[in-house]
């Protein structure tokens, strides 16, 4: 293929590789998406009926990655479309969940196919006059869990920046056909996930956080980070903590004992964590109310409430100068009836995010990092540029 035909391009994304979704900003705030952390593996050939629909609902890649070695993942379904799939599906549950976050395989599934995504709606237009083949210099931010970041973020960056990763899209609208080559830097290393959601609610709240001493828990899918901060936004790294709660293995239990009426009324725990977020507890089929599900969310959420309040306290005891605490997160929107019901009861200072930024906190603050990276690189460049140049002029005026 001629060089002329290959669309070169550069991109500032972020990716918050969550438990339950994946969420990704690129370039600018605005430009944000999030899927479910669902990939199949196909069971036979994708039928359809049109070519047509949203890209996003219908992530079918190929990928060619060095960060990716069993052939079980060269070829998946990912988020929506993955949901619900009779071929072989991993969900970030039982045995997924215990694993680490930078060690599955799914964790640079979701960022390789998020990453092309991204890349291939900012060119869009020019994949539509035929472009197939794009190239893309990707200045990424992501995260890792407080439990992992100090042992395997330098395992998980290498992963990343280890070589050129070629994403594929097979049956994808409009982008069928289409291949993204990725070559990834790390201009702000890998964060933290859960100070990443500081930083962006101290940036768009009212909330004046950089005068307070506070705790914040980031609750997901499966992890639980706890962060202290002390005025100035000071990170407590001693009493900063995490612990895996397994909220979505208690999603699958429900799931399970849901379908157990002989239907298969729910066919993933995105798809139930989606239903709970939204409050809707009642489940139809044929245009009649099939299951309440009420009594069932209740006693199961109710013990993990419990757990996560336990969590939570444990630490706090400790942290004389935190004088509130703050829950983020999409676990956090999913526990928040039950916590706050059970500290009605404690009357303990306990905030929480508004549900429509929560789940976006980390994606959104790691952003803001990215960013911020990326122009103290740019002036450090001017500046050494500008002192070449007087250093070259004070020479030729020798």
């Amino acid at each position: 293929m001629a060089k002329h035909d290959i669309l070169t391009t550069t991109i500032h994304l972020s990716i918050d590789n969550g438990s339950s979704h994946i969420k990704g900003i690129y370039d600018d705030l605005n430009n944000s998406f999030i899927f479910p952390n669902v990939v199949a593996q196909p069971f036979g050939e994708r039928f359809l009926l049109m070519e047509q629909g949203d890209p996003l609902d219908f992530l079918d890649v190929q990928i060619t990655s060095p960060a990716i070695d069993t052939e079980q993942y060269r070829h998946v379904y990912v988020g929506n479309l993955a949901v619900g799939d009779e071929g072989i599906v991993h969900e970030i549950v039982g045995d997924k969940a215990v694993q680490k976050k930078a060690q599955r395989p799914e964790t640079m599934v979701t960022l390789l196919t998020a990453a092309a995504y991204a890349i291939a709606t900012k060119h869009e237009d020019a994949i539509k006059r035929g472009k197939n083949r794009i190239k893309a210099a990707v200045h990424l931010g992501t995260g890792l869990p407080i439990r992992e970041i100090t042992k395997f973020s330098e395992e998980f960056a290498q992963k990343i920046t280890g070589g050129v990763h070629s994403i594929t899209f097979v049956t994808t609208p409009i982008f069928k056909g289409v291949s993204v080559e990725m070559e990834f830097t790390l201009p702000s290393d890998i964060s933290i996930d859960d100070v990443s959601g500081v930083y962006d609610m101290e940036a768009t709240t009212k909330s004046q956080l950089s005068h307070k001493g506070f705790g914040i828990a980031d609750v997901g899918g499966v992890d639980m980070d706890i962060a202290f901060f002390r005025p100035g936004l000071d990170l407590d790294q001693r009493h900063s903590t995490g612990a895996k709660i397994y909220l979505n293995d208690a999603l699958e239990s429900i799931r399970n004992e849901i379908n157990a009426q002989g239907e298969e009324l729910i066919s993933s725990t995105a798809e139930l964590t989606i239903m709970l977020v939204n409050k809707e507890y009642e489940i139809y089929a044929e245009g009649k109310v099939a299951f309440d599900m009420t009594n069932l969310v209740n006693r199961h959420m109710r013990i993990l409430a419990e757990k996560v309040l336990k969590y939570a306290r444990n630490s706090w005891k400790h942290v004389r100068y935190a004088n509130e605490f703050w829950f983020i997160g999409g676990g956090a929107i999913v526990l928040q009836p039950w916590i706050e019901k059970l500290n009605a009861e404690l009357g303990l200072p306990i905030r929480f995010d508004k549900s429509e930024y929560s789940q976006f906190r980390n994606v959104r603050g790691t952003f803001f990092l990215l960013e911020h990276a990326l122009k103290q690189t740019n002036s450090e460049a001017a500046a050494s540029m500008e002192t070449q140049k007087e250093t070259e002029a004070g020479s030729g005026a020798d």
